[in-house]
């Protein structure tokens, strides 16, 4: 068996400290290496090479978590003190690289600022039709919410 691209091009790989995957399309995972402030999607037919990277913070990636309603909709938290969401289907634009030449480029739809390094996030449930916590529309006209864990608290925050 040969070595990763990344196996090659690096000299010592960080870890990866998380493993996320899509319960959408069962070849998509989300992970990230250690003191790395990049989330990387991979498809695992393809071994060895990340379909994109998803770049937006400015500190070290602690967590990722795959909405379980949206397809392609992923939150991440870091270091940073923010949660990052990110559509993956429909936020594509095009971004020059070093070698001159384009790749995709996806920007996260939305981002949370908190006071504290955010640990882990977590897509709360929706709430079946009948019997789903009052209200009309079974918690669809509630939009989704996010639980995110930060530094002694936890916090719901509303994905519209």
């Amino acid at each position: 068996m040969s070595p990763t691209l990344a196996q090659q091009t690096m000299t010592t790989p960080q870890p990866l400290l998380r493993i996320a995957t899509s319960p959408h399309d069962n070849n998509l995972l989300s992970t990230f290496a250690m003191d790395s402030n990049v989330v990387r999607l991979l498809d695992v037919r393809q071994p060895g090479q990340a379909l994109f990277e998803l770049r937006g913070h400015g500190g070290a990636v602690n967590c990722v978590e795959w909405s379980p309603t949206r397809r392609g909709m992923l939150a991440s938290g870091g270091d940073d003190c923010q949660v990052l969401v990110w559509d993956l289907l429909n936020q594509t634009t095009q971004m020059v690289n070093g070698s001159g030449q384009t790749e995709p480029h996806r920007n996260p739809v939305l981002s949370w600022q908190c006071d504290y390094e955010v640990n882990n996030v977590a897509w709360v449930p929706q709430l079946g039709g009948a019997g789903g916590g009052g209200g009309s529309g079974g918690g669809g006209d509630y939009g989704e919410w996010l639980g995110v864990g930060a530094g002694r608290g936890i916090w719901g925050v509303r994905v519209r």
